[in-house]
């Protein structure tokens, strides 16, 4: 009975020595979620520039101004345009209503009736266009503010005051942006591990000794090397980016897979 004692106590330590087996260390690179080059929509020349390589911003917020002034000028004149046009509509309806009452009376002939019905018509098309060309001017007014699409950091600055920017066939880039709230950490695994690595998943991360909040974001369906003899599989972790100090893109970051 005693020599049954160690064989049973190895047989029930057999699970942890496994489990401890299969734990492994892996070196991630830690990558932008988002990163994007804004350029305004409309030409112009930069009147203000709000922000700095560095800084942070929130969503919204203004990043590069273009002299308003001409895109104002465009707004006055296209609303009086479309009051010209209102006006306009407000007289063919009348018209109209005029040579129904007199086609009715049997004074006005076909002719005459269809003419004042085409008048109504063309004078509505009028008060439409005059209403689109309203809001297109409006919109090159708010699109003559560039503001950021997302909250996270200015990474680089390429407009000055007194600049001309030119967007007609392609948008010019001012200002690069990135998201810092989460970072990307790349890593490689086999196809063992990528099939016990759910999304969504906590791992322990750790940089410089420092721990990191992490998670499964994505786990590659396709070899990163389709001709290697072992596939490895693209594992992608969202790193919290709230960290002091900041962490930085490029850094190296150690993933514990238990």
């Amino acid at each position: 009975m005693r020599r049954l004692v160690p064989t049973l106590v190895a047989a029930l330590m057999m699970p942890n020595l496994v489990g401890r087996a299969q734990a492994e260390d892996i070196t991630a690179v830690l990558g932008w979620t988002q990163r994007i080059e804004l350029g305004t929509l409309v030409s112009g020349v930069v009147a203000e520039v709000h922000v700095r390589p560095g800084q942070s911003v929130q969503q919204g917020d203004e990043l590069i101004s273009l002299d308003p002034r001409g895109f104002k000028s465009q707004v006055g004149r296209r609303l009086a345009e479309q009051r010209h046009a209102q006006a306009l509509l407000e007289e063919a309806r009348r018209e109209d209503q005029r040579a129904s009452e007199l086609y009715d009376r049997t004074v006005l002939s076909d002719f005459e009736r269809n003419q004042a019905l085409l008048a109504l018509k063309a004078a509505r098309a009028a008060f439409e266009r005059s209403g689109a060309a309203l809001i297109a001017a409006r919109l090159d007014l708010e699109r003559s503010v560039l503001r950021a699409p997302f909250t996270g950091v200015v990474l680089a600055v390429d407009a000055t005051p007194g600049q001309s920017v030119v967007s007609e066939l392609q948008s010019q880039p001012l200002v690069t942006l990135a998201n810092n709230r989460t970072l990307h950490a790349l890593a490689e695994v086999d196809a063992e591990r990528a099939a016990n690595l759910p999304v969504g998943q906590v791992l322990r991360a750790t940089l410089r000794g420092r721990a990191l909040r992490a998670s499964v974001s994505h786990v590659g369906y396709e070899p990163l090397d389709p001709m290697g003899q072992e596939p490895r599989y693209q594992l992608v972790v969202n790193i919290d980016g709230n960290e002091q100090p900041p962490l930085r893109v490029g850094e190296t970051v150690i993933l514990h897979l238990e």
